[in-house]
């Protein structure tokens, strides 16, 4: 990219083409910045979906297996529409994990193999994060684009956690200890 490109995370930076679709420059700055903690929140949870993914073991292996892996793959798909997103707004979405680290509004935990309870409590944050930021997209940047983008990812968030607690419920009413791996 050339020095006089905005990566949407310096507004002193002219774009060559600024896009033109209702949003000023500074709510536009905002959202992609909000866009890339997202994206870092998506990351981050993708990363441990696939760490249950690898390292699942047990009766219920190939079934669990299977299943974070469809999990992962629609995150995956998620991130995609985040970052997709701040690039309509003129900014540039984040890509490295220094990055993601250091926009992630979940916990890292080094070291654990995340277990379904851990993923479930992450997805729930994930729906309380996405309800907020869809908030602040409608009431103080009045982009209706990105709240419906958030509103969207906040209800497949929905469905991976309902998806979660439902295993856990089977599990609990078998008798099995609740959490797997």
């Amino acid at each position: 990219m050339g020095p006089n490109r905005n990566n949407g995370h310096n507004p002193k930076l002219p774009l060559i083409i600024q896009p033109n679709i209702g949003l000023d420059h500074d709510a536009r700055h905002s959202v992609v910045e909000l866009l890339n903690t997202t994206l870092a929140d998506g990351a981050v949870l993708t990363t441990k979906t696939r760490s249950a993914h690898w390292n699942v073991r047990g009766a219920d292996f190939f079934e669990l297996h299977t299943f974070f892996e469809a999990q992962y793959q629609l995150l995956n798909n998620i991130s995609d529409d985040f970052a997709e997103r701040a690039r309509m707004l003129g900014g540039l979405a984040i890509g490295s994990l220094e990055e993601f680290l250091k926009y992630t509004r979940l916990k890292e935990q080094p070291g654990d193999v995340p277990d379904i309870l851990h993923l479930l409590a992450d997805h729930e944050a994930s729906i309380r994060f996405l309800r907020e930021d869809a908030r602040k997209c409608t009431e103080e940047y009045e982009d209706e684009g990105t709240c419906e983008l958030l509103v969207s990812a906040m209800r497949l968030h929905e469905k991976m956690a309902w998806m979660l607690r439902s295993y856990i419920e089977i599990e609990s009413l078998n008798g099995k200890k609740p959490v797997i791996l």
